[in-house]
């Protein structure tokens, strides 16, 4: 029997006819002079060959920018009274401020506003954060050509941090690629000492734009250099401070590279750009100087900004590309601290933390950015060669839906929802993130910069729903759910070894957390980079009770990288009240602990002779989650074997989990072990993307 996981999903109450709505379609002819009218609407026109000077957004003359069907929109006395469509032909819309929108460009529910391709595009509607790289001028390397061009559009001293040729990402020039470690750096006090100048660059032109990054277990660091001195790379604070307030293994003693450097572009297809200058290197493997380059410059394409009583609302967005964004924030002192899945430590505040946690996070802001928005529809749109996080639905966030699209090469998250402050966990009515859809949408090759962070980061949210997504590609984990290991929690549960009761705050109430969806979800090909994640990764309390708790049911995980040591289905420190039920775990065999290889200058050495050696993880498991889980019919290798607790203790806690309940669940080794209807069941059901891409 196929799950009809549609059954499930819920009629939200506050989706009906609007009294005011109605009254007020009364007056709908009331229309614009400006673009198309028909009875069924308002149609503006955009189109490259437009003007915003001459056109008056009808198809015949259309407008040049968004911008300015925005403001026709705006500006007309209908919005809200009756739908109106701004029709958007096919080219590229380089932005040069990112689109603004705000509560004075909604739509209403009977009227919404539609930003969307042209009915029958054959080609892409692509916004643009970026700005073409074109003049090279180049010389014949060993292996590649050596091009060189200055770079137009750029802010004087700010650095991109990513570039595209050919619709490619391009690696930024760094040592030792392929390899999991730097082998000529010694870790000192402030920095990284050079033992091995003949391997590696002794003397650098800036020191100052070297990035040293670190993988460590389930995190990714990445600290810039201040200065040199003699053969040592200094870091910077307060970014190597903080990235030094975990105990090892989960602090920056192992280089695994740098990065950001002339003197890095030792082979084909990588690039430099030096911001005083204001020219690109690129390392061409082909002959010649390249075509389509393009270099990120806005960190932000899209903003939707509400605020609290006053929500930007009844906006979709349709067959659209988003495309050639950047994020800044990592080239700041404050670097790149990850605390947990593109949760950040920023500034000064850090102090050292043996729990290996910060109270306080700041999270990756994405490129389209949701805040106090309600009823926004992404709809069929593609995310594609995004800098930060692609699609954030902030704090406010409420009844928002993200379906058939595409998410592809994107840094960090594809997609957050919801927030991690304490105004998130216990919100007001107007900022609580709450009955968000995501559904049939697929997802791949995220965290391309960042490989610490989830496909799908979800915060302290109500009701959120994700539903028949394809995620595949991913460095780490693919659906990350709540936050706080317990002591965000009513209570103040230590879900951490070394945690205390009350550590971050005692708390009389739950969290917003509850009644959220993961079901009929397909996962490939995750934990591609780091190890200590899964294909499911939940912590804290996921509800008051049983009945609003987590559910996780339908979903299929397979092929996982095998060395990988993780909890496929990863109920963490302080999880509690989730019901897995009906899902599966296909060719996603234990794998071990990895703390990196002995014999260098900045190996873990008191664990690394443990890489590869000793085994790590299950198809479930957790580090002190206090229990309340239920396992139903789920298709696991040993559905038996819980891994987790044999490793963490906690001397305030009795022996944890408690009441995991284990009813009908079915040893699995191979594919025939599993109803065909319940993998069929899994991942997207319709082919996502925008029209023109089909």
């Amino acid at each position: 029997m196929i799950p009809k996981i549609h059954m499930q999903l819920k009629i939200h109450p506050t989706w009906r006819l609007n009294l005011v709505i109605l009254l007020g379609l009364g007056i709908a002819m009331m229309l614009s002079s400006c673009g198309s009218n028909s009875s069924s609407g308002i149609t503006y026109w955009v189109s490259p060959a437009g003007s915003d000077q001459t056109g008056n957004g009808s198809q015949a003359q259309p407008f040049l920018s968004i911008q300015q069907a925005q403001l026709a929109v705006r500006q007309n006395p209908s919005r809200g009274y009756v739908p109106i469509t701004v029709n958007i032909e096919p080219g590229t819309y380089e932005l040069s401020a990112p689109l603004a929108f705000d509560a004075g460009d909604s739509g209403s529910f009977m009227a919404p506003v539609t930003y969307q391709a042209a009915p029958d595009a054959a080609r892409p509607v692509v916004i643009s954060g970026g700005t073409p790289v074109t003049g090279f001028t180049c010389t014949t390397g060993i292996g590649f050509n050596n091009c060189t061009a200055a770079v137009q559009g750029v802010p004087v001293q700010e650095m991109p941090r990513q570039f595209y040729v050919n619709d490619q990402r391009v690696m930024r020039a760094r040592t030792n690629p392929g390899l999991p470690i730097n082998p000529c750096y010694t870790r000192v006090a402030n920095g990284f000492q050079n033992t091995d100048p003949i391997l590696c660059p002794a003397t650098f032109q800036h020191p100052e734009l070297i990035e040293a990054v670190t993988l460590a277990q389930w995190k990714m660091m990445r600290c810039p250099a201040t200065s040199s001195s003699g053969s040592t790379l200094i870091m910077q604070n307060p970014c190597w401070n903080n990235a030094n307030s975990s105990p090892i293994p989960w602090n920056f003693q192992m280089l695994s590279w740098l990065e950001n450097a002339p003197e890095f572009l030792t082979a084909a297809n990588m690039w430099f750009y030096d911001p005083d200058a204001q020219t690109l290197q690129y390392t061409n493997p082909n002959p010649g100087a390249p075509h389509n380059a393009v270099l990120p410059v806005l960190e932000t394409l899209l903003s939707i900004t509400g605020k609290p009583g006053s929500p930007a609302s009844y906006i979709t967005f349709r067959n659209l590309q988003f495309s050639y964004a950047t994020w800044l924030e990592p080239n700041s002192s404050s670097g790149y601290v990850a605390d947990q899945s593109g949760n950040l430590l920023i500034g000064n505040n850090d102090s050292y933390s043996a729990i290996g946690h910060q109270q306080f996070v700041s999270t990756t802001p994405g490129n389209i950015a949701l805040t106090y928005a309600t009823h926004i529809t992404f709809d069929s749109d593609m995310f594609l060669h995004l800098g930060g996080a692609g699609l954030a639905l902030g704090t406010g966030s409420q009844y928002d839906s993200v379906t058939n699209s595409i998410f592809n090469d994107i840094s960090s998250s594809a997609i957050e929802i919801g927030g991690f402050s304490a105004s998130d966990q216990r919100p007001t009515q107007a900022e609580e993130t709450r009955d968000n859809l995501i559904s049939n949408n697929l997802i791949s090759y995220t965290g391309q910069d960042y490989y610490d962070s989830a496909a799908i980061l979800v915060g302290f949210t109500h009701g959120t729903m994700i539903v028949h997504n394809t995620i595949s590609q991913v460095p780490w984990t693919c659906i990350s759910i709540g936050w706080g290991w317990g002591l965000f929690d009513q209570g103040g549960f230590p879900g951490l070894p070394g945690a205390t009761p009350g550590q971050w705050g005692n708390y009389s109430t739950p969290t917003i957390a509850s009644d959220n969806l993961i079901a009929s979800n397909k996962f490939e090909n995750f934990l591609e980079q780091l190890w200590d994640g899964g294909a499911i990764y939940t912590n804290g309390r996921q509800g008051p009770d049983f009945t609003h708790g987590l559910l996780i049911e339908f979903n299929v995980a397979e092929n996982k990288r095998v060395a990988a040591g993780s909890n496929i289905y990863y109920t963490d420190g302080g999880s509690q009240y989730i019901t897995l039920k009906e899902n599966v775990s296909l060719n996603d065999p234990v794998g071990t602990v990895d703390f990196g290889p002995c014999g260098y200058g900045t190996s873990i050495s008191s664990l690394c002779g443990l890489t590869g050696i000793v085994p790590y993880g299950a198809d479930m498991g957790g580090c002190l989650p206090v229990g309340d889980l239920t396992y139903e019919q789920n298709y696991f290798l040993n559905p038996t074997n819980f891994f987790g607790p044999q490793l963490c203790q906690n001397n305030y806690l009795p022996p944890f989990p408690i009441n995991l309940t284990f009813n009908d669940n079915v040893p699995t080794s191979s594919v025939a072990d599993v109803p065909n209807g319940l993998l069929l069941q899994a991942g997207v059901q319709e082919v996502p993307g925008p029209d023109w891409a089909q």
